[in-house]
């Protein structure tokens, strides 16, 4: 059985009203499947409980490490746009990505470590 979005927006609030701040994604899937799981036979994965918090307007924030660049958005699977600054010299240099849909940065050359989520 699919859940709808506004079923897991109505667990992932009631998730952020027991406990204000939630750590990683996986603490809030775990929370949220306990919150879903009234109804049997319920499966949502933690990117998609990730992308409804971000769209309706969870607070999320992204830690993030070195690794593999990433092309496109964690939140709304949106191409990321170079963001340009120019150095000493006047030539424009990259500095980061950001997707122009849903206004999430990340540095040049980083991934997505860990999500916070925030009521």
């Amino acid at each position: 059985m699919r859940v709808t979005d506004q079923q897991i927006l109505e667990a992932i609030k009631k998730v952020l009203s027991e406990d204000t701040i939630i750590h990683s994604q996986k603490e809030l899937l775990e929370k949220v499947k306990n919150k879903l799981s009234i109804n049997k036979g319920i499966q949502v994965s933690a990117e998609r409980i990730r992308k409804v918090a971000k769209r309706y307007g969870v607070k999320v924030q992204v830690h993030s490490r070195k690794g593999k660049e990433i092309k496109i958005c964690p939140f709304c699977g949106k191409d990321l746009q170079n963001i340009m600054s120019q150095d000493l010299f006047g030539r424009a240099t990259t500095i980061g990505k950001m997707c122009k849909n849903c206004r999430f940065e990340i540095g040049l050359g980083r991934s997505p470590a860990r999500y916070i989520f925030r009521r």
